[in-house]
């Protein structure tokens, strides 16, 4: 367990502006975005009688309402982050067993009393749940600074914020969701990451094109060649690649169901999953049939990955 820590240790330390700096940039852009929507507003609004009519029209509003606003305020507050993640979790699981290739240091680092299983899994654990949790903090203190912000915003328009807004928000149910979501989405999305860190044990130079290329080659040739489609799957591998997502357990903000606006699971345009924002539901899609199909590939990419990863050298 120690030599584990001390791998993922090293997987920080090595990574520190993407796991660190990039939570950070995203608080300051957050701050940034207030500070300038506030400025612009008060160069507009004549003595804040705008703003002031705003809240006191918010204030005298069904309490469903602002608690619905404030619900999918807290949510969508999320959707920036998880689309940084996402970017950030992708480059370090492509350079994860390639940059000890490219700097020619895979030699000294298989020489230390780590195996490459325990290597590997350090780097996949760390893409699953470290990174994950470094974000959600910034994600955290975004969102008490975003509060901050607003209830003095609204004491100065005169208003209570805590009648307005703050007794029906409810963020610790908002945070609690989304970092479950963010690690039920890294266990749901166990396929891909094996297909990077494959690409990442294999690829000679640039990763990147293997991890794409490849995919888009096989989707045009399942299109091109009918029968392909057929006798194999029932659609081309960039319609499995949708059907994963659409499925997927990420928090989409912006979903409609039913002809409801709100919070939902993946993309709601199926009825293969429930897309209700739940725990529940998280868990369904991961002691599911499709999950157990896409362990069984991630195991495959896995153990393939290991392999080149125990031969690999400094050439």
């Amino acid at each position: 367990m120690n030599r584990f820590l001390a791998l993922v240790r090293r997987e920080y330390q090595e990574n520190r502006i993407a796991f660190k700096v990039t939570p950070i940039a995203l608080f300051g852009l957050y701050m940034a975005g207030a500070a300038m929507a506030l400025f612009t507003f008060s160069y507009f609004d004549n003595e804040f009688s705008t703003m002031k009519e705003a809240v006191r029209f918010i204030a005298n509003s069904d309490e469903s309402i602002r608690s619905q606003a404030v619900w999918l305020g807290n949510l969508g507050g999320s959707t920036f982050f998880t689309f940084v993640l996402g970017i950030v979790v992708f480059f370090y699981l492509l350079g994860s067993l390639y940059d000890d290739r490219k700097d020619r240091s895979i030699l000294f680092w298989k020489s230390l009393p780590a195996s490459d299983t325990l290597t590997m899994a350090s780097k996949l654990a760390t893409a699953m749940f470290l990174v994950p949790t470094l974000f959600w903090v910034a994600y955290v203190i975004t969102h008490i600074a975003l509060y901050i912000i607003a209830a003095v915003t609204i004491l100065l328009a005169g208003e209570n914020p805590w009648t307005v807004f703050m007794s029906v928000a409810n963020p610790f149910k908002a945070w609690g969701l989304v970092l479950a979501s963010w690690y039920a989405n890294a266990v749901w999305a166990l396929p891909v990451y094996g297909w990077l860190m494959l690409v990442s044990a294999f690829s000679p130079r640039l990763p990147l094109l293997f991890a794409l290329i490849p995919p888009a080659v096989i989707s045009v040739l399942q299109i091109w060649i009918d029968f392909l489609r057929t006798f194999t799957l029932k659609t081309n591998l960039g319609g499995v690649l949708w059907q994963w997502w659409v499925d997927s357990p990420i928090i989409n903000c912006c979903g409609e169901e039913n002809g409801t606006v709100g919070a939902f699971l993946g993309i709601p345009i199926d009825d293969r999953f429930d897309h209700a924002l739940t725990i529940g539901n998280m868990l369904d899609r991961l002691f599911s049939l499709p999950m157990l199909a896409g362990l069984a590939v991630a195991g495959a990419f896995l153990g393939l990955a290991l392999w080149l990863r125990s031969r690999a050298t400094d050439n």
